[in-house]
């Protein structure tokens, strides 16, 4: 039995609707792939609608009708029951009647299996207007059930319906785009590439007297830098080699705060090369906490900007520039704030966001950008976009950085399509 989240490359998820056929559905039956985000399978048409529609605010996916669930697992597809040839007009008509807005509705595509015929409800994310109201109610997927989405998940989806350059599942807040250019030099042209550690921790009510003072901004540059016995906060080891590997001939920067952004509620740092001119690569490392809507949270953020120059990124130092910013957030600027703000470090990891994304405004494809030899061959067809992952909690908590960012990765090349990538090991 295969499990995987999200499930989307096998090519039943992307063939055209044309080459979908009973061989193929029951190829993928055989898998006998557990119920997920992206997977549901329906005895009959009933209750479909609710799952599309979860779906659809969601990561998309499939839904097989006429399968009846495992007799030792309800998560497993079990006997093929088939439905009527009329039950297709019947799921088309209700969606097309309880979605709000009106008028979109996924493929429904009609296969004979072993003489039962199914319906294959394939839901494209791409395509829906969201969020997708179903009888007056937003619904998103968890792992294998749909659940009402909170006020934040409602916020995120109208943000992606206004801007829908990335499949952004996390925070809202936290989206990389084009604004993530240094703002030390705005007339510079955007990095080709933005990874992003991100992290947020809610905060009690009194936390509004919080403030970030000098003496608290201090110790995050001093918990970014390597030992200095002339006070510059320049790079650790780490980072400093990350910088080298990118472009050993340009001076680096130690770790400044950016003049305009400096105050009690938010601060943003930058470290390493000046914004790189036309055809030169470099990489611009950036740290920014941030005590937002009257201090209900603690927002860090690490992103590693980068300029490729006109060449791909090499694929083990994308990796690793992935794992050196998780590395940065977790193991320094995080704990160093809760320290500072309130007393200790002793408090548990909140969850943790990845995110890899184009910067470059109106183009959000990264096939050109990474070098992809790593992920081997993909399985059907689509363009290489930006990917957003949570980062496995129990591995954070075990201290197991390195197979946290490899596991988010695993599942960000399964979004993108990749069925086998090779990742290089990474050392903590």
């Amino acid at each position: 039995m295969l499990m995987t989240m999200p499930n989307l490359a096998h090519a039943l998820f992307s063939a055209p609707v044309e080459l979908i056929n009973s061989e193929m559905v029951r190829g993928f039956l055989a898998l006998e792939l557990e119920e997920s985000f992206t997977l549901d399978y329906k005895r009959n048409v009933d209750a479909v609608s609710d799952t599309v529609a979860a779906m659809a605010n969601s990561y998309g996916g499939i839904v097989l009708i006429g399968v009846d669930a495992h007799p030792k697992d309800k998560n497993l597809p079990g006997e093929l029951v088939g439905v009527k040839a009329i039950d297709k007009d019947r799921l088309v008509s209700k969606m097309a009647t309880t979605f709000d807005p009106p008028g979109w509705t996924p493929d429904v595509i009609p296969v004979t299996v072993d003489d039962r015929l199914l319906l294959v409800v394939r839901i494209d994310p791409d395509s829906v207007p969201r969020p997708l109201f179903h009888q007056g109610v937003v619904r998103v997927r968890l792992d294998g059930r749909n659940i009402p989405a909170d006020r934040r998940l409602v916020y995120a989806l109208f943000q992606q319906a206004a801007d829908p350059v990335l499949a952004y599942t996390g925070d809202p807040r936290f989206l990389p785009d084009h604004r993530s250019a240094t703002r030390f030099q705005r007339a510079a042209a955007p990095p080709d590439l933005v990874i992003r550690a991100a992290v947020s921790r809610p905060l009690r009510r009194d936390a509004a007297r919080l403030r970030l003072h000098g003496t608290t901004v201090d110790a995050l540059m001093r918990s970014l830098s390597a030992p200095s016995l002339t006070g510059a906060y320049e790079l650790p080891e780490r980072l400093h080699a990350l910088v080298q590997r990118v472009g050993s001939h340009q001076d680096q920067q130690p770790w400044m705060i950016d003049p305009e952004h400096g105050n009690g509620r938010h601060v943003r740092l930058a470290a390493g090369h000046l914004v790189p001119g036309p055809h030169e690569a470099g990489i611009r490392l950036e740290c920014s906490a941030t005590l937002p809507n009257g201090g209900s949270s603690l927002d860090v953020l690490f992103d590693l900007l980068l300029w490729t120059g006109g060449k791909k990124i090499a694929n083990d130092l994308w990796v690793q520039a992935c794992y050196e910013a998780v590395r940065a957030l977790i193991r320094h600027a995080l704990p160093t704030l809760t320290l500072e703000l309130f007393g200790t470090a002793s408090i548990p990891t909140p969850p943790i966001e990845l995110h890899i994304a184009s910067g470059v405004q109106g183009d959000p494809w990264l096939e050109n950008t990474l070098s992809t030899d790593l992920l081997g061959e993909p399985t059907g067809a689509g363009r290489l976009r930006g990917g957003s992952e949570h980062l496995n909690e129990e591995l954070v908590a075990a201290g197991e950085l390195p197979n946290a960012v490899i596991h988010a990765l695993r599942n960000m090349a399964l979004d993108w399509r990749y069925l086998h990538p090779n990742f290089p090991v990474l050392h903590d």
